[in-house]
């Protein structure tokens, strides 16, 4: 399941983010982060599209291998301080812990205290990987397609002055090439994700944020099409020079139809990852600049082998915030 590869990625850079309520500034111009890295991972998946495992030989469980790759998250921001206004393209937390590279390009609205609405674009990330046309395919190098995703996403941000905050997203996935050998293999349709969480900050310093994650998957194939529901739990704590991260992730998937290429059993998954950032500020005496260390991992058990996946990986890289 590409899911978790992306998930282990997407969780090493989540660490700058310390709460899920991004305050708008009091003055108007430009303001986000930038960080640039590398990750080393080993990655067991068969539909992950990875460089070392483009050949399989059998529907069975997905054998492992490494790669590395860079890591990049752009939050680039601009605010209109005396409207409250602040609009923002980039990559998105929450996108992260829905585990892919989603990009978000809107506006958030301070609504007094009320809290901050948002709406957006969503589109494929930049640095989004391709998948395989036919993941099924035996015996001989698989071949690669484009996948496309678009939507949007609305968001409420401490609502009505409380410490609860959510979004919904909804996205419509596009296959250049959808090879697989069955149509309820078919992997185009729509997605649509909710997000409810709440931020504690429990002590000076220490933040946890609870939250749930649903989701569902209304594709062009039954078996590929599914309902998931996740809870999520972020931990975070700040010193002033040092910044730790924490992520977890648990969640599970039922499936509308069964798999026509393992006797129509149904790919039923429960999914797990856990990540952690340590990022150093100050970093050789510049004021903006941090570095950062990570690590991440994640598994996903389903009830057909061939699509569990599990993935262990660590990165290290800087950031600068502007």
């Amino acid at each position: 399941m590409k899911k978790i590869a992306l998930a282990s990625a997407a969780l090493l850079l989540t660490g700058a983010a310390s709460a899920a309520i991004n305050p708008i500034p009091t003055t108007n111009g430009f303001s986000g982060a930038l960080s640039i890295g590398v990750a080393s991972s080993d990655v067991s998946s068969n539909m992950y599209k990875g460089d070392d495992n483009g050949r399989i030989n059998h529907l069975g469980a997905p054998d492992s291998h490494g790669e590395t790759d860079p890591l990049l998250m752009l939050d680039l921001r601009y605010t209109l301080a005396d409207s409250r206004t602040q609009f923002v393209l980039g990559n998105q937390v929450h996108d992260a812990l829905r585990l892919d590279y989603t990009q978000q390009l809107g506006v958030r609205q301070e609504i007094g205290n009320n809290g901050i609405v948002s709406a957006g674009l969503v589109f494929s990330g930049f640095g989004s990987k391709d998948v395989w046309a036919n993941p099924y395919a035996l015996g001989t190098e698989r071949e690669e397609t484009k996948r496309k995703s678009t939507g949007m996403r609305l968001g409420w941000e401490g609502i009505l002055g409380s410490n609860f905050s959510a979004d919904i997203t909804r996205r419509k996935v596009e296959l250049d090439e959808e090879r697989s050998p069955s149509s309820l293999l078919d992997r185009n349709g729509n997605t649509t994700r909710f997000n409810l969480s709440y931020d504690w900050e429990f002590a000076p310093g220490h933040f946890l944020a609870p939250g749930i994650v649903l989701g569902k998957h209304d594709l062009d194939g039954r078996a590929m099409s599914n309902d998931s529901a996740g809870f999520k739990l972020d931990y975070g704590y700040n010193t002033g020079l040092y910044t730790l991260t924490a992520n977890l992730y648990l969640g599970e998937q039922k499936y509308d139809a069964g798999n026509p290429l393992f006797g129509f059993k149904k790919a039923d998954s429960s999914d797990f990852v856990i990540g952690a950032n340590l990022l150093r500020h100050q970093l050789f005496g510049y004021k903006n600049v941090s570095g950062f260390v990570n690590a991440a991992y994640g598994k996903s058990d389903s009830d057909i082998n061939f699509y569990d996946a599990e993935v262990k990986r660590v990165g290290a890289g800087v950031m600068y915030k502007f």
